[in-house]
């Protein structure tokens, strides 16, 4: 056999190997994916809220309709596992960051059925016993509805969960359409910060109209008085809402509060947001090769 013949039969059972890997690879990946699946549909508690964490990282939109299946529950046993707040919360995020239009209609219904039942002196339950309340699961559906790709349908509801009767709704549908990110929803932004009441609630409207506008204008500045409000809770979003508009302006705003903040959690978060309005920022006409 020639040197050359013998040289290309190498290269041939090289790359039938490496093509062999791949395949073994894959097979893995998909059996892993459908043990999620199967997980999220007939696993415990634990095991459910790990596999749409899992579905969520992964990001394939083959997992949308089993997601969605998951997100209704089980309407037959209420108190059934398969309606844990924290499972649908949880569902909710893989849901948005899989940014499927299929997703929305099954996501708006959801956060229909149990927004119903969120009453207005509802608090939303960050660490209970059994994990998050229906608060929270229904403020993250909502929020999410809003990274879902633009439809009449999702702005329409997202903008009707502004006017619901609970403080923390109100303030994820702010959320919903900060994340939608369209200017035609500014006039029921502004509509719903002349009207609101509760700083929680403001601040979130306030971050969203800031964050469609990208100015400092006076909404900006009032956004920033709320890290001096009396609640933790209020300065906690508030110094989260500066960060992430991320206009050098706020520089000043987040230095004074981290003089006089108290609070451990928030003054922790001060200083992630400061750092990040005061980060070095890649110019965005650099060429290709230099943002590498």
């Amino acid at each position: 056999m020639s040197t050359v013949r013998i040289l290309i039969l190498g290269i041939i059972l090289s790359l039938t190997a490496q093509i062999s890997a791949k395949e073994m690879i894959h097979e893995k990946l998909d059996q892993l994916f459908y043990d999620q699946v199967k997980n999220l549909e007939s696993g415990n508690l634990e095991e459910r809220i790990q596999a749409a964490d899992y579905l969520r990282f992964v990001s394939s939109k083959l997992a949308v309709r089993p997601l969605l299946k998951a997100l209704k529950g089980n309407a037959n046993v209420p108190k059934s596992d398969e309606n844990s707040p924290t499972l649908k919360f949880t569902i909710a995020q893989a849901l948005g960051a899989m940014e499927s239009d299929i997703a929305g209609p099954g996501m708006v219904e959801e956060f229909k059925k149990i927004s119903a039942t969120v009453q207005e002196s509802d608090y939303p339950a960050f660490s209970s016993p059994e994990g998050y309340n229906l608060v929270i699961a229904a403020g993250e559906i909502i929020r999410n509805v809003g990274l879902l790709p633009y439809t009449k349908e999702n702005q329409e509801a997202i903008i009707n969960a502004l006017g619901h009767p609970n403080f923390y709704v109100r303030a994820s549908a702010a959320d919903g359409l900060k994340n939608l990110n369209r200017k035609d929803a500014l006039s029921q932004l502004n509509s719903a910060i002349d009207k609101e009441k509760n700083p929680f609630a403001k601040v979130a409207i306030l971050n969203a109209i800031v964050y469609i506008n990208r100015i400092a204008n006076q909404k900006f500045y009032d956004l920033c008085a709320f890290l001096k409000d009396e609640s933790p809770m209020v300065r906690y979003r508030a110094s989260i809402a500066v960060g992430e508009v991320d206009l050098k302006a706020g520089e000043y705003s987040l230095r004074e509060a981290l003089l006089i903040e108290h609070d451990q959690m928030v003054r922790e978060q001060i200083k992630k947001d400061l750092a990040s309005v005061t980060g070095f920022k890649m110019p965005a006409n650099l060429p290709l090769f230099l943002k590498d």
